[in-house]
């Protein structure tokens, strides 16, 4: 069963695109990154789904209804907004009592059990106005765990959060897919949800330019070469020559007068790169694995829109 469906999704403003002719799906099971930088269309795309912005063009489904209907689905669709909007001066507990009574969200979860279940059991009666960033956070994915949700929309749940607020959110995400939820993330923070996600679409000016379960996308890539050496022009011209045509991406020079180079080794072994560049006078610092991640594809795609953009 679909949780989201969008088809051909377009959103101008004025002359500036938010999203140009999306489609996509979230299939029930899957946890989906909706990942790109910032301005990318993420949150045009979101705002659009949940029924706070108005299409140009396209068709959307949440839950099987148009994001004019959402309220249809109350209790099963979960939204996490990027500003956690709670009520400062309230207690913990109060903000979720006062939103269960708000919605009128009967049976499933109670406040107590969301509390528990997000790691702020002991801070129920601690004004939210004084929580951390990360426990507002926290809090407001509780909020949306009242009752019995099937599928939850997150918008920037790592934004601005430190490596602990991080690590904690992460592992409230892992928990809540291991319970069975539909997650839906969007994000820019490509390298911390690469292991928890299981499909991807990677949005660029507006546009999706990858559509991928992350097993398809990584799992099946052959590790290139990470590459730190001295005389770069040397360096290329050994690469070039062991693999002519090979993919090259180069880094800046580091203080120690290095260059780092991320090759698409291929067949060549690495003690051959390695003997060779020695033998061009090359002194190699850095010579490892370089498996392919998130965040080496999101360069490659970026490196291809730019390229794109200068003819």
């Amino acid at each position: 069963m679909t949780a989201l469906r969008i088809d051909s999704l377009t959103r101008h403003y004025g002359p500036t695109v938010g999203v140009e002719d999306l489609s996509l799906r979230v299939e029930f099971g899957q946890i989906y990154g909706l990942l790109g930088p910032n301005g990318s269309g993420k949150t045009t795309t979101l705002a659009c789904a949940l029924g706070f912005q108005r299409p140009d063009h396209g068709r959307i489904e949440v839950l099987g209804q148009p994001p004019k209907k959402l309220h249809r689905t109350l209790g099963r669709v979960g939204i996490v907004l990027d500003d956690p909007t709670l009520v400062p001066n309230l207690r913990v507990l109060q903000n979720l009592t006062y939103t269960q009574k708000l919605l009128g969200h009967g049976g499933g979860r109670s406040p107590e059990q969301a509390l528990e279940l997000v790691g702020l059991g002991d801070r129920a009666r601690q004004r939210a106005g004084s929580l951390s960033l990360g426990q507002k956070r926290r809090l407001a994915i509780a909020r949306s765990l009242l009752g019995r949700p099937e599928f939850l929309v997150l918008d920037e749940p790592l934004s601005g959060l430190d490596t602990q607020g991080v690590r904690q959110i992460l592992n409230l995400l892992a928990r809540l897919r291991d319970e069975g939820l539909t997650l839906l993330v969007s994000s820019h923070r490509l390298h911390e949800l690469e292991r928890l996600i299981t499909h991807v679409g990677i949005l660029m000016g507006g546009r999706l330019v990858e559509d991928s379960s992350i097993e398809n996308l990584l799992g099946s890539q052959t590790p290139g070469l990470l590459i730190r050496t001295t005389r770069p022009d040397a360096a290329r011209k050994v690469f070039e020559d062991l693999r002519p045509g090979t993919t090259l991406r180069e880094s800046a020079i580091d203080t120690l007068g290095c260059v780092e180079f991320r090759l698409d080794a291929g067949t060549v072994p690495a003690a051959v790169v390695n003997r060779r560049l020695l033998e061009a006078g090359c002194e190699v610092s850095t010579l490892a694995a370089d498996r392919r991640s998130l965040q080496s594809v999101f360069e490659e795609l970026l490196d291809k829109q730019l390229g794109q953009g200068s003819h």
